[in-house]
């Protein structure tokens, strides 16, 4: 029988929500390749493999939810203290790396793509050994809130006088506004009850939903 602190949106919810997450992120990753095989365009390159490191920073999540599962349903000694390093480091390199590309999505025109690809890596490792050596993800998280932001007015600066620049700044928009929604779900010191994470998650995986059906429609 599960402890008294058994949390069902813990044990429950939130590794049903996350394998959903990491579907579509892998669904998006591999319905735009046959777009970019056929341009060979860096920027869907760049768009597509941004999906690719969001669905694996959720595959990362989604195994520590699994060990964290397992430890409470079967009484283990709980491994929190020896992984939860690992996991911030791994999971704060794949979601900073994956938000870098969806920057170089935008300017790679601008740039010397090696250079920049060697910067954006760099920082992300740099940035996750920080916090793996402090033990905390909340500079994570303000970095990355702060490229969001760099995202969104990149998309709108970029794109102001060409066509179908409302298409590109909705998306945009939406990706950003996405992972800034599960930066707040997995910031475990946030004053939010279980109900208001809930609601977070069926908000993130609703804009998941028609993110994807967005590029399905642009990419036939």
């Amino acid at each position: 029988m599960p402890p008294h602190f058994f949390d069902p949106h813990i044990l429950i919810v939130e590794p049903i929500f996350t394998l959903a997450v990491v579907i579509f992120c892998f669904l998006i990753y591999f319905k735009t390749k046959e777009s970019y095989d056929l341009t060979k365009y860096k920027g869907i390159e760049y768009f597509r493999d941004a999906f690719l490191f969001f669905g694996l920073s959720y595959v990362l999540r989604f195994f520590f939810s699994f060990v964290f599962f397992s430890t409470i349903v079967f009484n283990f000694i709980s491994p929190r203290e020896i992984f939860a390093p690992f996991f911030i480091f791994f999971l704060g390199y794949f979601s900073t790396i994956g938000i870098f590309y969806l920057i170089f999505s935008l300017v790679w025109k601008k740039f010397n793509n090696r250079n920049m690809l060697i910067f954006g890596h760099c920082i992300a490792v740099l940035l996750s050994a920080i916090s793996f050596i402090t033990g905390s993800h909340m500079m994570i998280i303000y970095l990355q809130c702060i490229l969001l932001a760099v995202a969104v007015v990149l998309s709108f600066v970029i794109h102001i006088g060409r066509k179908k620049v409302s298409k590109t700044k909705l998306l945009y928009l939406l990706v950003s506004g996405l992972w800034l929604i599960n930066l707040l779900v997995i910031d475990r010191r946030k004053p939010f009850s279980s109900g208001l994470d809930i609601f977070f998650e069926a908000v993130s995986l609703i804009v998941f939903v028609i993110i994807y059906h967005k590029i399905l429609k642009w990419i036939k």
